[in-house]
């Protein structure tokens, strides 16, 4: 009922947009008619094009694939645009490793697929499919569905293709890189310098002239010291082509009106659910969500109505409302109360027979699979003392994986199990033997643990979201509307955003694969537009109608791929630059102390201090911060040796009393060679490869022009 009711109040707005469809519609055709003959490519890598249509195909699947592995109906906005993207990063990497295999002779033999299925240790993702209801890899279940494949319908045959091409590309992956892995050699002499740059130690007395004491209105830094700063370092700022935005939100939020007519909707509802006697009809009728049958205990309910239903003791038939609950407006009917157990043990011995879920290869009829159940219970029932026979009957005759546990279930919820299971064991008490049918086949179950009942209730809610009417949209509509048509220019739109009382928002950098903007939550419209060639810098966009919200954007920022520029990053280098001019005046200080160190200290507020155990590894130079390059240059120096004053991070120093502690020796680095190569195992394991061919291919990314 949600998706219709939006609809409905937005048809307010049609007329509005029937111009701007037109002309899309116009300028849609003239574009393809100028680009009649052109492949439209949504990549290119290394020259190899990427068509639209069979990535859109591509999407299209795995949309499908992951819709069904949820069990919904559809994805939400923000799912779909990450299978997009994982779509296309997928088909960009099977492109870049083709190439690789390719170069290496590498391939997957038929003989190699099918042990991937059939061999003695089949593929990871095989065992994960075909598992019972334990989690054990089921042989039989595997065996019977290949036997199978040729009865599949179109559909099912074109999964399970898809599925052998996965593991077919997965242990391709898998040789490569274990090639790569096999290649890796930690030479001794390195592995003896690792050691030796870990364990040999340098003590040190420095004198240090903290920046800190260096007041910032002191120093004076130049244009000229902020560019040439960034030339030295602007390769720390390598990007790719990106936009920078401003824009404007108008969220479409329920009146006052709106949420008393809510309110108004659901109490007129309130007489004839009360009285309704198909309530899931009723509930699925007219409600914006689903009629749930499963028990709720007061925990699995709201705050707004569990003291109401449960320290009342509600009996059936109670109808409680309408009352607010987040953006719904809610009834609440009893449907049923029992005390109930919420946690349940059980163990079961499983007799499928031909067309049950479970039937597997099976012969057995429906007869003789009740008849075979019924014997295993009369064999139970006259041997009440033989606690050990349930486990024996279930390894000899259960077909799934819990007969290895003697038939054990363990711990499980009230509604995790089939529905007649379930019941069974609710309703039993411990000890209980039975036999029920399930779409599984027939269980022979023996109740084994249960918690002390307690108050549950089966509730139907019918529930009505809070949303803006069309007058509400059309009231916002003309706001942006209004705005949009004075921002004639960057200029005219600031000043419209000051004179409105409106909060501008910021995104100083887009990529063309951005699909998160703050507070908006499907903003491919905004990228797309950001990205188009014929949007120019300081441009206003027009209205983007994004769900529940109206936006305009202005293009603040064209950054070509390269290096982001130093207006960029200004903020990044403004206390490196800062600090790096208080280095030069704390050196010249130290300087006309000549050798004086108490000097130093007494006139700049110098620290006289002693460093101690500082190897080539130390990250920290005491409690003075990083300071790798100070830390190099003491591990180099000879004992009893003076050096500087020379300019860190944070402070000037002045190094002396240096001396060396050298390492035992060891001819044992197998620990260390260990370490580097797990160390380049898990870097390899976790895309460390990829990555590097990813970033030395040469990729066209086209994605923003499509989606």
């Amino acid at each position: 009922m949600a998706v219709i009711e939006k609809i409905r109040r937005r048809s307010g707005l049609l007329i509005a947009f029937i111009g701007v469809a037109l002309l899309a519609f116009v300028l849609q055709d003239l574009f393809q008619s100028s680009n009649r003959g052109r492949e439209y490519n949504i990549a290119v890598v290394n020259g190899e094009k990427i068509p639209y249509q069979d990535f859109d195909q591509q999407a299209k699947k795995n949309i499908e694939n992951q819709r069904r592995n949820q069990g919904v109906n559809s994805l939400s906005s923000e799912q779909t645009l990450g299978v997009y993207n994982s779509t296309l990063e997928q088909m960009i990497a099977n492109n870049i490793m083709t190439k690789e295999y390719e170069a290496l002779g590498m391939n997957v033999s038929e003989e190699e697929l099918y042990d991937q299925f059939a061999g003695e240790e089949p593929h990871p993702w095989v065992v994960q499919t075909f598992t019972d209801a334990n989690g054990n890899f089921d042989r039989n279940m595997l065996n019977n569905y290949l036997s199978n494949i040729g009865n599949f319908a179109p559909e099912a045959k074109a999964q399970w293709f898809d599925f052998e091409k996965q593991v077919q590309e997965n242990r391709l992956q898998t040789k490569f890189e274990n090639l790569v892995k096999a290649s890796y050699f930690v030479p001794a002499k390195l592995a003896q310098k690792i050691y030796e740059n870990r364990n040999n130690k340098v003590s040190a007395d420095v004198i240090a002239y903290r920046y800190s004491n260096i007041a910032d209105s002191t120093v004076v830094v130049t244009d000229k010291d902020n560019q040439a700063f960034y030339n030295e370092n602007k390769y720390k700022y390598e990007t790719d082509e990106s936009r920078g935005i401003e824009y404007v939100v108008f969220e479409v939020k329920p009146s006052q009106e709106d949420i008393m007519k809510a309110a108004g909707f659901v109490d007129d509802m309130k007489q004839e659910f009360a009285q309704s006697t198909n309530v899931a009809n009723f509930v699925n009728a007219n409600s914006d969500r689903r009629y749930d049958s499963t028990w709720k205990s007061k925990k699995d309910v709201s705050m707004e109505i569990d003291t109401i239903l449960f320290n009342q003791n509600r009996e059936v038939g109670f109808v409680f409302g309408p009352y607010r609950d987040g953006e719904t407006f809610n009834l609440v009917r009893v449907m049923d109360v029992q005390m109930r157990s919420d946690s349940l043990r059980a163990s079961h011995i499983l007799v499928p027979f031909i067309g049950s879920l479970r039937s597997m290869d099976t012969v057995t009829t429906k007869e003789v699979a009740k008849m075979r159940a019924d014997s295993i219970l009369n064999a139970l029932k006259n041997a009440p003392k033989n606690a050990a026979l349930f486990g024996e009957l279930a390894a000899k005759y259960s077909s799934d994986g819990s007969k290895d546990k003697e038939g054990d279930l363990d711990w499980f919820t009230d509604g995790m199990m089939v529905y007649a299971f379930n019941e069974f064991v609710v309703k039993n008490p411990v000890g209980t033997l039975g036999v029920v049918e399930t779409p599984f086949g027939y269980h022979v179950i023996k109740v084994t643990g249960k918690n002390a009942p307690q108050r549950r209730m089966r509730l139907a809610f019918l529930t009505h979201e809070v949303a803006a009417s069309t007058e509400t949209y059309q009231h916002i509509f003309a706001q942006a509307n209004k705005f949009v048509t004075e921002s004639t220019s960057y200029e005219a739109f600031n000043e419209s955003i000051e004179k409105e009382g409106l909060t501008k928002r910021t995104m100083p950098r887009l990529s063309s694969g951005t699909y998160q903007i703050a507070g908006i939550k499907n903003p491919r419209q905004i990228v797309r537009w950001a990205f188009d060639s014929k949007t120019k810098l300081n441009d206003i966009s027009s209205i983007f109608d994004l769900d529940d919200m109206f936006v305009v954007a202005a293009l603040t920022k064209v950054i070509p791929e390269g290096y982001a520029p130093l207006t960029e990053v200004a903020e990044q280098l403004k206390y490196q630059i800062l600090n790096k001019k208080k280095g030069e005046v704390a050196i010249e200080k130290m300087k006309a102390c000549g050798d004086d160190y108490q000097r130093m200290v007494n006139e700049l507020g110098a620290e006289s201090t002693s460093v101690n155990d500082v190897t080539v590894e130390s990250r920290a130079l005491g409690n003075f911060g990083v300071e790798s390059n100070v830390i190099g240059m003491i591990m180099g120096m000879k004992d009893g040796e003076v050096a500087g004053p020379v300019a860190g991070n944070t402070s000037a120093f002045v190094i002396r009393n240096v001396k060396h502690t050298v390492a035992t020796p060891t001819q044992d680095y197998s620990n260390i060679e260990k370490e580097l190569n797990s160390r380049y195992t898990n870097s390899i394991l976790n895309g460390g490869i990829y990555n590097a061919l990813r970033k030395n291919a040469k990729v066209e990314d086209n994605r923003a022009v499509f989606y």
